[in-house]
């Protein structure tokens, strides 16, 4: 995230549209200028935006899919925050080296045989690499030392084939702990918005799905607080188990006395499509919700490296994925997408295939690297139409030259989640059960 974006608070104002000509509009209007007669008034994005919005959040299959990037509206009163992938790559150097005295030749010295350089020092300090580079690189140069060695080479303790695999898992292990750095006390502002915004939709309607790329509980936390329940695959027995059956169930307010039973709102579906830091797989495979540190446990997450698309094949991913490729096929389909730079293709690839051929679909993006910060640092103020190009990575640049051809489906915005969620309009006020929620939640604040 850079400077510009750094502690600036969640705003629609943020938001900048891409036009048809390829420029990026403004929220506000621009008024005419009183000293020249030759200004005219520019309407600003704010009311093309807010009615595609208002048209997203009454589609009958609403969407969500947050990448990492959503994360980091996540706020703790400590150092703890939402990592990057340079911060992976630092925690990962540190715990493989953590009993180093001197320096991280432990760490470095498989960069250089993986990778064949090390990244360059700024101001003393190494730089971070490309965290999903070098473990693609170590996993594949595993299963090749795998393949070629005999019995005694792979059960050797000292052998090489040993030390690669103990450093391949001290850098997940690092990552893990890494990605957990939700608490009770972590302020989820925009997390809580999203959610509060859709928990009143009608209950006639699908549930509102968020899919997301991110191993932590932001999205569980701020559920938990506002009262609303996820339906994401697990049991509610005591151990909680996963089977893809349960996203078919949902949920039914019966009276003590009569038949009818009512849906009752506030409920969402939650799809991790790269796992979760509290889903454990055991021994027999089950996929269980747990944070136990028996090694017995294996971690469900699928990490950064390249193999992510073969990976996804694996249960519980297939399921989710099935799930995503399901949903983007659906008439009248909203998706809205936050914090994923779309630089996974096992992701990206469906999301592109759905608009070749839902013409129903419609998808809202929202990216704050659309404009490069310097443009948006101008003094006194940048451009109310700025002309900075379009987005170079392959499936943005696709979309954005949709929307230069003059497709309505497609919406481009440039913006953080927290942006985007100010601009979702509300549905409604809080239900019932959301207000008392949040009176509780007040009064547990007060110190007594």
């Amino acid at each position: 995230m850079s400077d510009y974006w750094k502690g600036k608070p969640g705003a629609a104002g943020n938001l900048r549209l891409l036009t048809r000509e390829g420029k990026w509009l403004a929220w506000e209007d621009q008024e005419s200028d009183p000293n020249d007669p030759s200004s005219k008034r520019i309407p600003g994005a704010k009311s093309r935006v807010n009615e595609m919005l208002t048209q997203a959040v009454h589609a009958t299959n609403v969407l969500t899919l947050l990448g990492s990037g959503a994360s980091f509206s996540a706020k703790n009163a400590g150092p703890t925050e939402a990592p990057g992938m340079g911060d992976l790559w630092h925690s990962a150097r540190e715990k493989v080296c953590e009993n180093e005295l001197i320096d991280h030749s432990n760490f470095d010295n498989v960069v250089l045989d993986a990778v064949g350089s090390l990244p360059p020092e700024e101001n003393g300090k190494q730089r971070a690499g490309d965290i999903e580079n070098l473990l693609s690189l170590c996993k594949m140069k595993l299963e090749l030392m795998e393949v070629r060695a005999k019995d005694n080479e792979r059960s050797d303790p000292d052998g090489p084939i040993r030390k690669l695999k103990t450093f391949i898992e001290q850098a997940e292990g690092a990552i893990l702990a890494k990605v957990d750095f939700v608490d009770q006390a972590t302020d989820l502002p925009a997390h809580r918005g999203l959610i509060q915004k859709f928990a009143k939709r009608a209950v006639d309607k699908p549930r509102v799905k968020v899919f997301t790329t991110n191993y932590d509980l932001c999205v569980e936390e701020a559920a938990s607080r506002l009262g609303v329940v996820l339906i994401d695959g697990f049991s509610h027995s005591a151990e909680q188990r996963f089977n893809r059956d349960y996203f078919q169930h949902d949920l039914v307010r019966r009276q003590t006395s009569g038949t009818k039973a009512d849906y009752i709102d506030g409920v969402f579906h939650l799809y991790k499509l790269h796992g979760s830091i509290d889903w454990r797989r055991r021994s027999d495979g089950v996929v269980i919700r747990s944070r136990a540190g028996d090694p017995a446990l294996k971690p469900v997450l699928i990490y950064p490296r390249s193999t992510k698309y073969q990976e996804a094949f694996e249960t519980p991913y297939l399921d989710m994925f099935a799930a995503f490729q399901a949903a983007l096929r659906e008439p009248d389909t909203a998706l809205l997408i936050a914090g994923f730079g779309f630089a996974d293709d096992h992701i990206s690839a469906p999301i592109w295939s759905a608009l070749e051929s839902n013409l129903s679909l419609r998808l809202i993006l929202v990216d704050p690297s659309f404009i490069p910060p310097v443009k948006l640092d101008a003094y006194p103020a940048p451009d109310h139409l700025l002309d900075v190009g379009l987005p170079t990575r392959k499936y943005q640049n696709r979309m954005a030259r949709l929307v230069a051809e003059g497709d309505p489906r497609v919406t481009l915005l440039n913006g953080r989640f927290e942006d985007l969620v100010d601009a979702i309009p509300a549905i409604t006020g809080e239900s019932d059960r959301q207000r008392l929620q949040m009176r509780l939640d007040q009064i547990r604040d007060v110190a007594i």
